[in-house]
């Protein structure tokens, strides 16, 4: 067994990184001598000490030593300091001498830039970009300086170029001058620059939006439900389409920075805006089809295409897919039709193994049959095993005075009745903006449900104390289609917004609860159990097709079985009594 050792700086310390094409045995040995696997180095590694380089020595027979200084180089400082050649693992005299403790040996410094390999990136708008080791203390520290975030997109910190802020993360860094004096001014910096719209050349439906190199452009462009960016044209592409156009000048004036539309004559259309469905289909398929090689894309476009002509959701074509890519990637993509039974349980089993979760293993067998039944035509295919069995999981469930804090706290019209519509009614995310103004009969006080999980229908309570302010929503938006409409005229508001929405509420609030807008579903099954509702109109209320998904909630309600009490306080309480006496 022959592996491959580097020198490497990981978590705050030098350690041994051991390199190997993957190997079941190597891996299991690796483990036996206490060995860590690394993310950021992709490779497993072990102290650097005498004593663990010994160890690899006895249990493995050939150790190559890669003194190769690429690793260090391939993020240069930009504090002037050269990347210096990190020694090999073979002990040095100096390292025998710390070894034995020699008492003349001194240890050089590493200044912190070069230990935490800190890199500055080019500036983007009113932000510098740097990159650095992640180190816990150091990045608490930087996270307190006004003006200092965490990007997760770049991957980067980002400092607002501004003097203060410059000199109070440079002492931190401890690297002076590691900014340059290029700050912000007051006066507007997007005035002199201008976004660009030309038309699509590959399909005329899209149109390509070209933006300057500025962040909050860039964000308030990314927001739009329907963007998309192409690397190959370095550009976002947007539905071509009046509305679209009217949105980004309207998101663009804050800004003062010109549109410069280059589009033909009569080359937006309404015709453009796509819809709900077929936005998310798009994308799960963008999504899909961006992980597979070529040589397993004529079975995942089978699988893909079949789901789409029975009319499945996005969301069964995500899981299905995600199921199935997996399936192949582990068979490095061979014909389906050749993986024998005893192969496809053996498979199963070892993700059983690692942990996955019932529900994730019910959606791969679920997966799997399907292909194999629809796709490939075998109805009598089977896989013969027990099904995970699945964890019985409460759901978190918020109290009328914690629901009550929340709403309380929500200023914003819009966002106030979005979640007092959820709890409410007990409707779901998707329910809640996919609502339409159509589906709310005032007269009658219900609220028609159409086309949920499913695809079925049903009529939910429309709560009496927000029909007032329904109406007066309805006059001031001049509704006429849906209830919560989003960026564009026409298009529902994203379930991100509205755990977004529900996200701040909940910190506004100071509960400590962990809760989302499904907890107000939960809670609104609850409240109706404890105050006496029969369990099966809770059930017609959620759309459940099965009374035992209800059940949950009787296990969560306030009942007798609430006032009885534990024999162990009773016994206290007891001993407490007798001293009073």
């Amino acid at each position: 067994m022959s592996i491959v050792i580097k020198k490497i700086w990981h978590r705050d310390a030098f350690r041994i990184g051991v390199y190997f094409d993957y190997n079941a045995e190597i891996k299991s040995k690796l483990q036996s001598l206490k060995a860590t696997y690394s993310k950021t180095h992709c490779c497993w590694y072990v102290d650097y000490s005498k004593e663990a380089y010994h160890l690899l020595k006895k249990h493995f027979s050939a150790i190559e030593i890669n003194t190769s200084e690429a690793l260090h180089k391939q993020t240069p400082l930009v504090t002037g300091i050269e990347c210096r050649d990190l020694s090999p693992i073979a002990l040095s005299k100096s390292q025998l001498d710390r070894a034995t403790g020699n008492p003349e040996h001194k240890t050089e410094a590493i200044p912190f830039a070069q230990k935490m390999r800190l890199q500055l990136l080019e500036s983007i708008g009113k932000y510098w970009v740097f990159k650095m080791h992640y180190n816990q203390e150091v990045s608490k520290q930087l996270l307190a300086v006004k003006g200092v975030y965490w990007n997760a997109n770049y991957k980067a910190y980002m400092a607002m170029r501004h003097p203060n802020v410059k000199q109070e993360v440079e002492y931190i860094l401890m690297t002076p001058s590691f900014f340059g004096t290029d700050f912000i001014s007051k006066d507007s910096h997007y005035r002199e620059h201008k976004i660009t719209i030309l038309p699509h050349s590959e399909d005329v439906a899209w149109m390509e939006i070209y933006v300057p190199k500025f962040v909050a452009i860039h964000e308030k462009l990314k927001r739009f439900s329907m963007a998309r960016y192409s690397t190959v044209k370095d550009c976002y592409l947007l539905p071509a389409a009046p509305t679209v156009l009217e949105s980004i000048q309207l998101q663009m004036e804050s800004f003062e920075i010109m549109v410069v539309t280059k589009l033909p004559k009569l080359y937006l259309q309404k015709r453009n805006l796509p819809n709900r469905k077929q936005i998310d289909l798009q994308k799960v398929k963008h999504t899909i089809y961006h992980k597979v090689p070529e040589n397993g894309k004529i079975y995942i476009d089978a699988l893909v295409n079949q789901l789409l002509a029975m009319n499945y959701s996005s969301s069964t074509l995500r899981t299905y897919s995600s199921a199935f890519l997996q399936f192949m990637r582990h068979f490095d993509y061979r014909n389906p039709e050749l993986i024998d039974h005893d192969e496809l349980i053996k498979y199963l089993g070892s993700l059983m193994e690692k942990g996955l979760s019932a529900t994730s293993g019910h959606s791969m067998i679920n997966g799997l049959q399907f292909y194999y039944q629809q796709v490939l035509g075998k109805s009598s295919f089977e896989i013969r095993l027990p099904r995970p069995k699945k964890e019985k999981k409460l759901p978190s469930v918020l109290t009328m005075d914690e629901c009550l804090k929340i709403f309380q706290v929500v200023d914003n019209p819009k966002h106030k009745l979005l979640l007092l519509i959820g709890y409410g009614a007990g409707l779901r995310v998707s329910e809640i903006v996919q609502l339409k103004w159509s589906d709310i009969l005032f007269s009658e006080h219900k609220i028609h449900i159409k086309n949920a999980k499913g695809k079925k229908d049903r009529m939910v309570m429309l709560p009496f104390s927000i029909v007032e302010s329904l109406k007066i929503y309805q006059n001031l938006t001049n509704g006429k289609d849906y209830v919560f409409e989003g960026q564009f005229a026409g298009e529902p508001y994203s379930t991100r917004s509205v755990q977004e929405v529900m996200r701040m509420a909940l910190k506004k609030s100071g509960l400590e609860k962990k809760a989302t807008p499904h907890t107000l579903r939960h809670s609104f099954a609850t409240h109706l159990l404890e105050n006496g509702t029969d369990i099966r109109y809770i059930q017609s209320f959620l759309g459940h097709s099965n009374i035992k998904t209800t059940m949950i909630y009787t296990h969560l309600g306030k009942s007798a079985v609430d006032k009885i009490q534990s024999p162990l306080d009773r016994l206290i309480q007891n001993e407490k009594n007798k001293k009073i006496e």
